[in-house]
């Protein structure tokens, strides 16, 4: 068989183990970065002091009409906060 052959199966056979290599890194890479959004999310959820339906009903307002202005019960204030 031509060497040349063998010499370029050889290389590609590097090049798809490095490729699966780094598509294992970007698969962890994106784990994190979702891990990391998830807990912000949570973060100014808690901050806003929403509950779990309060949130649920904000995502279901604003995917119907992104434009739609919240309720004022969505809104956090001092008077909420001492309740």
């Amino acid at each position: 068989m031509n060497p040349r052959i063998e010499k370029l199966r050889e290389e590609r056979n590097q090049a798809l183990r490095r490729r699966d290599a780094l598509n294992v890194k970007i698969e962890k890479l994106n784990r994190k970065i979702t891990e990391l959004e998830n807990t912000d999310i949570i973060g100014v959820v808690r901050e806003k002091g929403l509950t779990v339906e309060q949130l649920t009903e904000m995502m279901d307002i604003m995917k119907k009409n992104p434009a739609a202005r919240m309720p004022e019960r969505f809104s956090k204030t001092e008077e909420n906060d001492e309740e």
